[in-house]
């Protein structure tokens, strides 16, 4: 559970990218306002597991990430994509770690790094918990985080790659009565991100046809579809269509 990770994290020494030694410290606990505000504000109730993981503590007053906690929800958007978020963390560069809250269910589902440079989707981390020990993994000695691959080298990826986007075409003929359905609904030029059995590496360009893109979730499965805009014609094409051959 969450909150027996955070009473688990207080307290561990850290050491940062310069050699200098740091202490956990949490944040003290949220109020039941500041949680009642947030559910105002989201119009969402939080889970359970969020609910008592805000009763030991807010979040993280220190550690490697520009910002981790609980009740700042301030700045993300995306609502096409996560109708639930719950941003966790930012890297004080405008890309957040969010927590994929499904409306009406009591799960405290997985987590996404919503990056804007690439525009990119990743799936991070199953579950906050396995989150906030990647965050502070950061600091230690070992394997590198996932934290660092998602952050460093998984965004470029997706991007470089294309990686993530399947045609209505696959899906029709995926055998997935599910993503068929939903497939269905759109026009053949539509492509569709799947990320209901992602892992770390996974994720989408969302920003592939420009900043503007729109997506559509079906409902609380992590499937995602966009219809792209129509080519552009070429300076060329644009003179010459304009009345004929000269």
């Amino acid at each position: 559970m969450l909150a027996d990770t955070l009473r688990d994290l207080a307290g561990t020494r850290l050491v940062d990218e310069d050699g200098e030694e740091h202490v956990l410290e949490l944040l003290p606990p949220a109020t039941e306002s500041e949680v009642e505000l947030v559910e105002a504000e989201s119009s969402l109730r939080l889970p359970t597991e969020l609910r008592e993981a805000l009763s030991v503590s807010a979040g993280f007053a220190n550690g490697p990430l520009e910002s981790l906690g609980f009740l700042d929800l301030a700045g993300f958007g995306m609502e096409d994509v996560f109708p639930g978020a719950h941003p966790l963390a930012h890297d004080g560069y405008g890309n957040y770690w969010v927590l994929d809250l499904v409306p009406g269910e009591d799960a405290c589902g997985p987590v996404f790094y919503a990056c804007h440079d690439p525009p990119v989707i990743a799936f991070q981390s199953s579950n906050p918990s396995d989150f906030l020990r990647d965050v502070v993994a950061l600091w230690q000695p070992g394997p590198r985080s996932p934290i660092d691959v998602v952050h460093e080298d998984v965004t470029s990826a997706i991007w470089a790659s294309n990686a993530g986007l399947v045609s209505q075409e696959e899906l029709l003929a995926s055998g997935d009565p599910a993503a068929a359905t939903f497939a269905a609904d759109f026009p053949p030029q539509a492509v569709f991100a799947d990320l209901r059995a992602a892992r770390v590496g996974d994720g989408f360009p969302w920003g592939r046809y420009g900043p503007q893109t729109a997506w559509t979730r079906a409902g609380p499965d992590r499937l995602w579809a966009t219809v792209p805009p129509p080519p552009r014609r070429g300076l060329l094409a644009r003179f010459f269509g304009r009345g004929g051959r000269r």
